[in-house]
């Protein structure tokens, strides 16, 4: 307070002077209402089905879902080893919408599945993973199905 009577009395006396504060308001910003857009995304192995759901994506807003499972295998080999052997299976699925594709929009695809090795007994230890990763033009009332990889097989229906 003290301050404040120094400075308005040093003006007053034309001291000094301040600048006057000019406030500027920005302009209020536009919000456009967008309608997500619903992907159904069905992640297959053979006949054995991993996911099977609608995901919704924008242009600024992408779309994930993923699980996750360990525990331990059917039969554990006993041994001088200080831990015990795990089963891990994951899938992971990302979407995102893609603009800048020389076909119109696209839909980038982002799959990651992860499971138990193949061998049996106790030298079982070890996952195998699958990643696939692309973009396709997928405009409305459209279905395409993607192949990687261990039979892996993702397809996008809009």
């Amino acid at each position: 307070m003290l301050i404040a009577l120094l400075i308005a009395a040093a003006q007053e006396a034309g001291v000094i002077s301040l600048p006057r504060l000019v406030t500027a308001v920005p302009p209020p910003i536009v919000m456009t209402r967008v309608e997500a857009t619903p992907i159904r995304v069905r992640v297959a192995v053979g006949t054995r089905q991993l996911f099977n759901d609608t995901l919704r994506v924008t242009r600024n807003a992408s779309a994930s879902y993923s699980e996750n499972r360990s525990e331990a295998p059917d039969v554990v080999c006993a041994g001088d080893r200080y831990y015990s052997s795990q089963d891990r299976y994951s899938l992971s699925v990302q979407l995102y919408l893609r603009d800048d594709n020389s076909n119109g929009a696209g839909v980038n695809v982002s799959v990651n599945w992860q499971r138990p090795s193949p061998n049996t007994g106790c030298d079982r230890e070890g996952t195998r993973s699958v990643q696939l990763n692309q973009t396709v033009p997928l405009g409305p009332g459209q279905s395409i199905t993607l192949e990687g990889d261990a039979g892996l097989t993702v397809t996008l229906s809009r």
